[in-house]
Formats: structure tokens, sequence, C-alpha cells
């Protein structure tokens, strides 16, 4: 069920090199002369205009991300297949993937509804401390702002995943201030590489957050929420260890910020199960989520085996 440190830290060299050399993720899908010139795509609308859009399609603004029905998302880092299902796919084309996997449980749930994500992953742990002595290698604007428009423009919510490394969690979704006002736009943090406490570096040990850095990041959300007259953000926090969360009774409870526990490990359906309940069930997660690996779940489960469990998951992640 656990990840490998020897896992993470491929992952972390794997991107490094996608970053170094960013034409080295996209150069094969490039091709190398185009045989008919295709029209040019209409201008996306302007934002205010698209979101509203997206705020009739899941009701009152005041509303929760929720509400519009189960989540389902692609998680992963752009043009990196390995690190998860969203890298092997440009981000329209992501778009269009999680609306077919979405559509699966569209057809199985009923009145419940689904509202597709992306689940993008913008704060890469790394083996090395990098020049701020954080661990981190972080998503270049123009690129982020690439999903965030695919996002507006499908109707989509979007999820910003934050590895953390040794980096201070608030001070981290602080530099995401101005995607997350935007009212599709959520929020994930990763305990697993936050090793700062542990005096190494991510991929050499699990590491773990504190209730004081989860309320922190609560509070700054439910500000944002506030001044900005914007649905709840949803703050998904990944865990299969109970080591991972620390001092969870300490949660603060906002309206304005929906605490979601994923169950982010792999391997065989009855110790994944186990595991969802224990964490993603917990008194401390006002919504549950499960992380579907495609190639490490033995075996997969179906969009109708997790419908069927007693609790179903409000958010779904595909890896």
């Amino acid at each position: 069920m656990l990840r490998s440190p020897l896992a993470a830290a491929l992952l972390t060299l794997v991107v490094l090199a996608a970053v170094v050399l960013p034409g080295v993720a996209s150069a094969a899908r490039a091709p190398a002369t185009p045989l008919l010139a295709e029209p040019a795509p209409p201008p996306p609308p302007p934002p205010e205009v698209a979101n509203e859009r997206f705020a009739q399609r899941l009701g009152a603004r005041s509303s929760s991300p929720f509400e519009g029905g189960q989540v389902v998302s692609l998680y992963g880092y752009p043009g990196i297949p390995f690190m998860g299902a969203l890298g092997a796919y440009t981000p329209d084309e992501a778009a269009d993937e999680v609306g077919r996997v979405a559509a699966a449980y569209d057809a199985l749930n009923g009145p419940r509804g689904v509202t597709p994500a992306l689940h993008l992953i913008v704060a890469v742990a790394q083996p090395t401390p990098q020049g701020d002595g954080s661990y981190l290698l972080r998503m270049d604007d123009e690129l982020l702002q690439a999903y965030i428009m695919v996002a507006r423009a499908h109707g989509l919510l979007l999820f910003l995943d934050v590895q953390i490394g040794w980096a201070d969690p608030l001070a981290e979704v602080q530099r995401l201030g101005a995607a997350l006002r935007e009212p599709f736009v959520h929020l994930a943090l990763d305990p697993e590489f936050a090793t700062r406490a542990r005096g190494m570096a991510p991929g050499e040990a699990i590491g773990s957050l504190d209730a004081d850095d989860v309320n922190a990041v609560q509070g700054y959300l439910a500000a944002l929420v506030r001044e900005r007259n914007l649905p709840p953000k949803v703050l998904v926090l990944h865990q299969f260890l109970a080591t991972m969360l620390l001092r969870t009774e300490l949660y603060a409870v906002h309206p304005e910020v929906e605490v979601t526990i994923d169950m982010d490990g792999f391997g065989g359906a009855g110790v994944k199960l186990a595991h969802y309940e224990a964490y993603a069930l917990a008194p401390y997660a006002r919504r549950a989520g499960i992380k579907l690996f495609y190639h490490w779940d033995e075996p997969l489960m179906t969009p109708g085996q997790i419908l069927a469990l007693a609790q179903p998951p409000d958010l779904v992640i595909y890896q």
C-alpha cells in the first residue's frame, strides 16, 4: 500500500528533467510539419462571463463544489505520464478524458450528478534543496494559466497540488493566491513530501503535516472566500499513514473550507478500503476522497464498485 522512497525519488528526478528541459516533455507530441492549417479556435469568453457560467453550473455561488455532484478528477504533472494520467494529455485532451471518466460515474450514480476536475501538481518535491532550500520546483505561471483557461472553458474544477517539501505550507499557498481567487480553483496538500521535521530530503522518509499548518491554510482560504464572495474552497489532504496528519483533533472548522481526506495509497482493494475507512471517513474529514492508480492498484476498482460502497467518496482521483 505504501509508495516506496525509491519511487518518490525517481518521480522527482523525472520531473526535474522535464522542468529544466521543457521541450523534452512535449517533443513527442508535436508533428514536424502540420499537414493542413487548422482554423484558429474562437477566443475564450472573458473571465467574468466564463466564471458566471461556471457558477450557474454548480448553482448558487455560496454552495459547496460538491453540490454539483461527486467530483471525479485526473491527477498529474504536464508531460510526465509517470506521475499520473493527466501527464499523458494536452490540457484540452485532459479535459476531454476526465469528462469521459466522469460520465461513467454519472451513468451509475442516479440523481447525484458528477463534476469533472483536473488535479494539477504545481509544486514538485525534489531530492535536492534548490536555491531557496525548499526542495521544491514550482510550475511557471504560463503553464498554470493554460490549465486555468482550460478549466474555465470546459466548466471543470481545478485542484492545485503542493508537495510542500521543506517550504512553509501557508507561504506556498499564498503564492497561488491569484489562481485561488477563481471560483473553480481549489487546493491540495501532500504531507508525504513534507519532511523538514524529519531532517531528511523528500523521498527519503514519509513526511507529515501538523494541525497548526492545516489551520493556517484553512484560515487563509476562508478569508479569501469571504473577501471575494466565492463558493467554499475544497482543501484536499492526501493520507495513507496515520502519521502523515498530526493532531487532527485540533483542526479548525470553517464553513468556507471543506477539508477532504484523500486515501492516497495503492494496492489491493481490501487494504485500500480499510485505509479509506480509517482516514477518508475519519471524524476530521468533512468530505471523503479516494485515489485510484491505473497501473499500481491490484486490481483497479471500477466505478460500480466505488459507488457500491456504504459511504461512497465525494472525490475520486485517478492517477
